[in-house]
This record gives structure tokens, sequence and C-alpha cells, in this order.
């Protein structure tokens, strides 16, 4: 009987640490590995890139403003088309993988990392207060660099974290930095911030129910 109560205990204890078991990560753990894709346009040399821009600029004012390129310039654009097909340059093939890529860059910025739905970790940033209950913020935006969102543009979504966090958390500045720990999940959200001179809809590619935050210094 005593053996089976050791096992017990013994199997309790292991298995509770195990399930207490936090990961702590960083920024980057938050960004899914980019799949490599071939850049033809660093292949190019800067005058290739410059007539590239010159002739996009051009066929752009065409577009929009029929006849409104001159005599002089049209004859530039063809020269310098001529000058980068002798050098092995399809034009309208750059054009069109320029606008994939750009694409491409877009869709890695908000992607995430699903292997981190679920897990226990804790990371360090600086927060937002999005909803308060009394003195103490309840929800907030978790952000990697201080004033993002506010003096700068927003992060990338999938470098943004929703926190909810029911105990409360009383933040006496902006400015200084945090640790918090909870289940992170993978859920892409658009989340409100009220600054000063008026709100921004703000793009959140992860979220978390906190179980704690602690002062940075405190870990």
């Amino acid at each position: 009987m005593r053996n089976l109560i050791f096992t017990f205990l013994f199997l309790t204890f292991f298995t509770g640490s195990f399930a207490q078991e936090v990961k702590e990560i960083q920024w980057d753990d938050l960004v899914p590995d980019e799949v490599k894709l071939d850049d033809p346009f660093e292949k190019l040399t800067e005058d290739q890139i410059d007539d590239l821009r010159y002739i996009v600029r051009m066929r752009m004012l065409q577009e929009r403003k029929p006849g409104s390129v001159g005599a002089e310039s049209l004859k530039t654009i063809e020269e310098k088309e001529k000058k980068l097909t002798a050098e092995g340059v399809d034009i309208d093939g750059m054009l069109a993988q320029h606008t994939a890529i750009t694409e491409f860059r877009k869709k890695s910025a908000e992607g995430v990392v699903d292997s981190l739905n679920g897990v226990n970790i804790r990371m360090s940033g600086f927060l937002l207060p999005l909803d308060f209950d009394g003195k103490n913020g309840v929800e907030f935006l978790l952000v990697p660099w201080v004033g993002a969102c506010i003096h700068t543009p927003p992060p990338p979504a999938n470098q943004i974290v929703f926190i909810k966090f029911d105990n409360g958390f009383e933040m006496n500045s902006l400015f200084a930095p945090v640790w918090v720990e909870g289940t992170l999940i993978t859920k892409r959200l658009t989340k409100e911030l009220y600054l000063a001179d008026g709100e921004s809809e703000i793009n959140v590619g992860y979220a978390m129910s906190a179980k704690k935050i602690l002062d940075y210094k405190k870990k």
C-alpha cells in the first residue's frame, strides 16, 4: 500500500512539474521560417534597376493619362527597353515577379507559427493598454519595442500579442518593459487602440490569457 501511495505521489509530482514547464521565447520565434524565394532583382545592377523604374513610371503615367508621355520620353523608354533586352533582362517577366514578391513579403509578415499554438510561454515586451478595471489594465497589446503603434507604425501582425489578464496589472509607464507568461494562441484579431489624436485599428497575430505579468526586473 505504501508503495502505491509513493508511486502515486511520484507520478503526480513529475506530471505537475512537466505541466508547469514554461518555454521562454523571443520575438523572432513568432515569425515563421521564411520560404526561400529567388529574388531576381538582387542580380540586377543599379543602372538596370534605375532603367526599370523609369520604364514603370512612364508606363503608369501613360496608362493614367494617355498621351501625357512626350515623344522624347517615349524614345527614351524604347532605348532603355532595347538596352535591357540586350543585357538579357526580361522586362515584363521581372515586373510580374515584382508583384509576386511584394505579395509574398506581405503574407510573410502576417504569418504565424502554428507549432506555438497552445504552448505555455514567457516573453518580454512593452504593454499598450486597451481596457481597464479601475486603475488596473485588463487587456493589452504586447509589442516588441517601446513606442510601437504610438510613435512608430504598428509592427507586423505576427509581432503583436493580444493579452487578457483578469487579475489586472497597474501600469506605471508605457516605457517600462515587462514579462508576460501564459498560454499562447495563434489567433488573428483586429483591436482598436485609442490614441491622443484618435483611434487606430491594429492587426494582431497572437493572443494570450496571461497567468502572470511582472516588471522586467522581477523575472
